[in-house]
């Protein structure tokens, strides 16, 4: 069994445990708020980073149960983060979130749709769709159901 940092890389989420801890990676300050205050009034622990690099140091020290990640930010993109996650946290359900910029936000979600993404919001979403997309996390993680976008 190889172990990477805090984290077992024999697929610990395989068995489709219920998520209670979030780790939100999102480079806009005021999305990280406002989703990050969404998370806990519905109950869920979250930590908060404001970049890829940030979440992977915070992931060397922290358990979560979930990553919901924006797709474009400058240190690196949620592409790349996905990418190591899966690569180095198997299992780990991830949550791609994109509002587009220079394409469309639907763009850059098909994109990530083929990296091992469990579910994909447009921003701006309500709580609901965020609760939806958590719960669809879960249940993907549980059954291996193939992801899919809320609009």
């Amino acid at each position: 069994m190889k172990v990477a940092s805090n984290r077992i890389l024999t697929d610990p989420y395989s068995a489709g445990m219920a998520i209670h801890s979030i780790l939100l990676v999102d480079d806009d300050p005021s999305v990280l708020e406002t989703v990050q205050l969404m998370l806990e009034r519905s109950g869920y622990a979250v930590s908060a980073a404001s970049g890829g690099r940030e979440a992977l140091r915070k992931l060397k020290h922290e358990t979560v149960d979930l990553v919901i990640t924006d797709l474009l930010m400058p240190d690196m993109d949620g592409i790349e983060l996905i990418n190591v996650l899966h690569k180095g946290y198997a299992g780990l359900p991830v949550v791609a979130m994109s509002g587009g910029r220079q394409l469309s936000a639907d763009t850059y979600l098909m994109i990530a749709r083929g990296f091992h993404v469990d579910f994909l919001l447009r921003k701006p979403f309500t709580c609901g769709q965020l609760l939806e997309a958590i719960a669809a996390a879960e249940a993907r993680s549980a059954n291996s159901v193939p992801s899919r976008a809320v609009s």
